[in-house]
């Protein structure tokens, strides 16, 4: 059991579907991107139908760090090269409007899920990373017309109590969240709404004859007009396309027991979000309870003892203070990324619509995809359309994609090593 079950305030059960029926769109994938497509598809009188294989939040949406940080897996000097200027600036709104619109739904829907801004931490154990974070500050402040901070030396221990790190950069606009009260809160003003939701409900067969969608599960099947794929990482070969272009990668969390308020302020005074910015991120942060909780990557799924060990080491050489402390929880994960780090929407050959890769930023990003993908579905004007004209390319050796991870894994592993 993860903590955000644990303490989860939602815990509404849905039914599974045993018999045939009707909808003008059916979403494969109950997490934040399908949960929130039908919200806004049920805020503009479309009925829609939720088919998830487990339960609301099962996946990746309820298994994240709760963090909603800013920006993409690109750097701003790597959006600006790929996209070009003025497309850059706009994706860096898109990215904070994100997290404005689960805190403005969670704000208006009276979700409990204990939102609030906080700033994150870019880490790094080298000094001379510093000058690196100065470029996209420099990036930010000028074309992006927003604030960021370079923090070395006595500037770090004022974000947390570590010698750890040796250079880092903060971001004020991010924000924190319990990432399974929001999926699972949303889910049931989404039903109230009046969207159809089924749990333990797993797609097994889709077909399309001539303009009518029709998916089958164990016991049921929905007809529907429209298709949406929500299952980002969770894909396998669900649909050519998405088996074709998303790397399904693994990440792996720890949390401690609860700390003494006092102590736990003492290793990070002001509740940032963190993360080292060595490939295979490791991220942590405190959690409303007084714990720390520490995510970070791992080779292959599902979880083994050998990835909880690693978390615990990386924890207490980031914190020395806590050799010793016990680990209450440990959980595992799937999320989506694609070749160009970027996330998509797309249309499968057949029509279905579909939103994936986001790549580590799932939690900020998918609400606001969930209403473009709303919005492409009764054809109104997008915020920006750029995810719409970035197409799904297809992982090199596809159909090896598990050794191709590892190996993936392995080599990032040595990078973070040596450098």
């Amino acid at each position: 059991m993860t903590l955000w079950e644990e303490n989860a305030a939602y815990n509404k059960t849905y039914p599974q579907l045993d018999t045939k029926i009707d909808t003008d769109v059916v979403i494969i994938g109950g997490g934040f991107t399908g949960i929130s497509s039908s919200y806004h598809l049920q805020e503009r009188g479309v009925n829609s139908v939720v088919l998830e294989e487990h339960t609301i939040g099962w996946g990746a949406s309820g298994r994240n760090g709760g963090m909603l940080n800013t920006g993409y897996k690109l750097s701003p000097a790597e959006l600006i090269k790929k996209f070009g200027l003025e497309e850059a600036k706009k994706l860096d709104q898109y990215a904070l409007d994100s997290n404005e619109a689960v805190r403005a739904i969670a704000e208006k829907h009276q979700i409990d899920c204990e939102v609030r801004q906080c700033g994150h931490l870019g880490l790094s154990r080298k000094a001379s990373k510093a000058k690196d974070f100065a470029k996209s500050q420099e990036l930010i402040q000028k074309h992006f017309n927003r604030e960021v901070h370079v923090l070395t030396g006595n500037a770090i221990q004022e974000e947390l109590n570590s010698d750890y790190f040796k250079s880092a950069y903060l971001d004020p606009l991010s924000y924190q969240f319990h990432p399974l009260n929001y999926v699972r809160g949303l889910a049931e003003v989404a039903y109230e709404n009046g969207a159809r939701i089924f749990e333990n409900s797993k797609a097994l067969h889709i077909q399309k004859e001539g303009t009518t969608f029709i998916v089958k599960t164990a016991k049921g099947e929905v007809h529907a007009k429209e298709l949406i794929y929500a299952t980002d990482g969770y894909s396998g070969k669900i649909t050519k396309e998405l088996h074709k272009g998303i790397f399904p990668l693994a990440s792996f969390v720890i949390a401690t027991q609860p700390l003494d308020e006092r102590f736990v302020k003492e290793l990070i005074p002001n509740n940032r979000n963190l993360y080292d910015t060595i490939n295979l991120t490791n991220y942590f942060r405190r959690t409303p309870d007084n714990r720390i909780i520490f995510g970070g990557s791992g080779i292959g799924y599902p979880a083994k003892p050998k990835f909880k060990e690693e978390l615990i080491m990386l924890l207490t050489s980031a914190f020395p203070q806590l050799k010793g402390t016990r680990i209450d929880y440990f959980w595992g994960g799937i999320i989506g990324a694609t070749v160009d780090k970027f996330p998509v929407i797309g249309r499968t050959s057949d029509g279905a619509y579909y939103s994936v890769g986001y790549t580590g930023h799932g939690a900020a990003q998918s609400t606001l995809h969930g209403k473009m993908l709303a919005k492409c579905i009764v054809q109104e004007d997008r915020i920006n359309t750029v995810f719409e004209e970035t197409p799904l390319r297809t992982v090199p050796l596809y159909q090896q994609k598990k050794l191709l991870v590892t190996a993936a894994n392995l080599y990032f592993r040595m990078m973070d090593k040596l450098s």
